[in-house]
């Protein structure tokens, strides 16, 4: 026999939970790009995965092709 015990799982609910908690992080996060001058919808999601969260220096200034990321941000 061995002396080994099982493991609690984590339930549905609280895995559901988590990912609905990571969402509103996310979205929190991204909003803060979206305040430098970024598109919402991709770009500052985008942004906080590659960046994490603006330097007062980071933003996004406005281009031809819309808003473009820059690290010499002056909004």
């Amino acid at each position: 026999m061995t002396d080994t015990a099982r493991q609690p799982r984590i339930s549905r609910k609280t895995k559901y939970a988590l990912v609905v908690v990571a969402l509103i992080a996310w979205t929190f996060l991204a909003n803060q790009w979206a305040g430098k001058g970024c598109d919402l919808v991709p770009q500052s999601y985008g942004l906080v995965l590659s960046h994490g969260t603006p330097d007062h220096y980071e933003g996004c200034e406005t281009e031809p092709g819309g808003p473009e990321y820059t690290d010499q941000y002056e909004g």
